[in-house]
């Protein structure tokens, strides 16, 4: 009888040590790993809610980029022109009353506002402005009148680099011009990177 309680014991007791223990420590380990997997994956959503907000972001950085270079000219890389921002120019010179100097106007095609021999200012980060020179025959009132009106274009960003004006020599009201001015153009985008 106390052998067969001895040995009917030792059984589940050797049974619990070599099937149950191992199992337990198994499972133990299990449980760090699911510990540690679920902590990554609560990292990885992390990094994938942050990822969502940086491209939130760049899509509003992009609007705005948009919005803030709407006032850039479009340029023409091959001509080295700037056409629209020329032709608000000679719009605008029209409106106060500008005329074609005297020796210009018996040129063929000669205009106040014109390209000179394709000069285009680069700048960092892709900003590049080109050259446009206006010359033309007004009082000072209109011509001051036009330089107000050309500085607060919405259309376009000109800065005046440099200004000559000539008094008429038979001591009348108009008067010869000379102007300089840089046409900001648009930035290639995708060319530089955002």
């Amino acid at each position: 009888i106390l052998a067969t309680l001895l040995l009917g014991g030792a059984v589940p007791v050797a049974l619990y040590f070599a099937l149950y223990v191992p199992k337990t420590e198994e499972r133990a380990a299990a449980e760090l790993k699911f510990k540690a997997l679920d902590t990554d994956m609560e990292v990885l959503l992390a990094h994938q809610a942050k990822v969502r907000q940086l491209e939130e972001d760049a899509k509003e950085v992009a609007k705005n980029l948009a919005e803030l270079e709407k006032p850039f000219a479009e340029g023409d890389p091959e001509k080295l022109d700037v056409p629209l921002a020329r032709q608000a120019l000679l719009r605008l010179a029209e409106k106060h009353r500008f005329a074609l100097r005297p020796e210009r106007a018996q040129q063929l095609g000669a205009e106040m506002v014109y390209v000179p021999g394709g000069e285009r200012v680069e700048f960092e980060n892709g900003l590049r402005a080109t050259r446009l020179n206006i010359e033309a025959q007004a009082t000072f009132h209109d011509f001051a009148r036009f330089v107000v009106e050309m500085e607060t274009l919405k259309d376009f960003v000109i800065i005046p680099e440099s200004l000559t004006a000539a008094g008429d020599s038979t001591h009348g009201s108009r008067h010869v011009f000379r102007m300089v001015v840089h046409v900001v153009e648009r930035r290639n985008i995708d060319g530089i990177g955002k």
